[in-house]
């Protein structure tokens, strides 16, 4: 038996030695992957997509900065912001509201004409227009390799957050050595004079700069696409909208504030809960409109407007007249603007989002009245910046108050629709609509224009019928 013994030895030995170089194994593989995770996150995403004959890891080692003439030609958005041909009213000119906006607005601006979803701004969440660099995700999420759209999506953002290291990495080297930092990484060092270059737009000490950028440093997807799809939807709405806002003695330039809300997308919902075209949230909703289980008005474009006249007066007039204020509360509430202007001591806008410090007032309460103007001038230089755009026809629709429960089924009837045509056009309607329901007596529905009078026709007349009925 000791034979047998000196054999279990011998295999007991050998599987300590093969367990032995099982976690050396593991520990080389952990350490690699760390290695892999510290990498620049370009270089990961090349490895991925080198697979893919179409998109070359060289072509992924390092994105470019988007030139301005890829998108428009000759685009210069302070020509724009000069307003040279007197296309923006006196009250919404950016140099007659504050002179500290103006970078802020030449920012957005740049954000909604410029830049299309598939780049990536990396700037200053504090100052904007401070930007360090701009990524270009296109090659990556347009190739064919990973197959899954989701895929690509991650390997963009690894990507983008891996630049947006770099850059905070930078600043931090600048905070500490000031203008002559250097580094022995070879994606750092060539990131440096990018950044301190556009760090130097700040007035102060470039080393504390830097120590408060560092923290702030943030990323932003253009919007020229979503923005475009919103100028091509408006005409259909804003001849409707703007009589509502002339109804309630309002300036037309408001029915803009869409383009920034939704682009103009009926069918647009927020993570926070905001629905419509004005994105209106549900306890705002409820104090002008109907908003329940079975009926949603934030949903139609032309009741939400009324609602959307009714909010921007109150808080005009709550806010002593301002429209900064005004619209800063369609994001931030009126009673949190006023604490904010206490607060600063002004009644300057820019001053207050320059004095003013609260988690609450965040990026985008500060940024949401500059992101109106830019929105503003962008439709207003429309046929400059966005050439190509076809404008779709406006929706000649009429109000019809409903007089009796009426199936809806018999309006689409008379009024020579589809479902479809009549959930489009009273997307509040949808739930009953598509139960074929009955709507409820003294709501308001809204058909063509030419086929409003054989609707009311029907509804009155039925209504007269059945009294009559009822009398005999």
């Amino acid at each position: 038996m000791s034979w047998l013994r000196h054999l279990n030895l011998k295999l007991l030995r050998q599987a300590r030695v093969a367990l032995a170089f099982v976690v050396i194994a593991a520990s080389l593989m952990t350490l690699w992957v760390r290695h892999a995770e510290h990498k620049s996150a370009l270089e990961v995403a090349a490895g991925v997509m080198d697979a893919e004959p179409s998109i070359k890891g060289t072509q992924l080692a390092r994105l470019p900065q988007i030139p301005t003439a890829a998108f428009v030609p000759e685009f210069d958005p302070r020509v724009v912001l000069e307003d040279r041909e007197n296309r923006i009213r006196d009250e919404f000119k950016v140099e007659n509201i504050s002179p500290g906006l103006e970078e802020r607005v030449e920012f957005w601006l740049k954000i909604y004409s410029l830049y299309d979803s598939n780049k990536k701004v990396i700037h200053h969440a504090d100052f904007p227009w401070v930007i360090y660099k701009v990524v270009d995700v296109e090659p990556i999420v347009n190739a064919s390799h990973p197959k899954r759209r989701w895929q690509r999506n991650q390997v963009a953002d690894r990507v983008v957050s891996g630049e947006a290291k770099l850059v905070r990495e930078a600043l931090k080297l600048i905070a500490l050595r000031g203008e002559n930092a250097k580094s022995d990484d070879p994606d750092l060092q060539r990131e440096l004079p990018q950044v301190i270059e556009s760090l130097k737009a700040l007035p102060g000490d470039l080393r504390r700069q830097a120590q408060r950028a560092a923290r702030e440093v943030r990323v932003q997807t253009g919007q020229r696409d979503f923005f475009a799809e919103g100028l091509a939807r408006g005409p259909r709405y804003w001849p409707t909208m703007e009589e509502i806002f002339a109804k309630h003695r309002l300036p037309l330039e408001l029915t803009r504030l869409p383009l920034v809300e939704s682009s103009f997308n009926k069918e647009a919902h927020s993570k926070v809960g905001a629905v419509g075209v004005w994105q209106f949230m549900e306890n705002t909703g409820r104090k002008f409109l109907t908003v329940n289980s079975v009926v949603d008005e934030r949903k139609s474009v032309f009741k939400s407007t009324e609602a959307a006249a009714r909010l921007m007066k109150e808080n005009y007039m709550i806010l002593g007249r301002s429209w900064p204020f005004a619209l800063t509360a369609w994001n931030h509430g009126p009673g949190g603007v006023r604490k904010a202007s206490q607060a600063a001591r002004s009644k300057d806008f820019a001053t207050v989002i320059e004095r003013y410090q609260s988690r609450r007032f965040d990026f985008a309460s500060t940024n949401f009245f500059p992101c109106f103007l830019a929105a503003l001038y962008a439709e207003r230089y429309s046929d400059r910046l966005f050439p190509d755009v076809i404008r779709m026809e406006q929706a000649l629709v009429k109000p019809v108050k409903v007089p009796r429960p009426t199936l809806v089924t018999e309006i689409i009837k008379v009024a020579g629709l589809s479902m479809e045509e009549f959930i489009s056009i009273n997307p509040e309607f949808e739930k009953i609509a598509l139960r074929k329901g009955k709507l409820p007596r003294g709501y308001v529905i809204h058909v063509p224009s030419d086929a409003r009078s054989a609707v009311e026709a029907y509804m009155y007349d039925q209504g007269s019928e059945r009294l009559t009925a009822a009398n005999d």
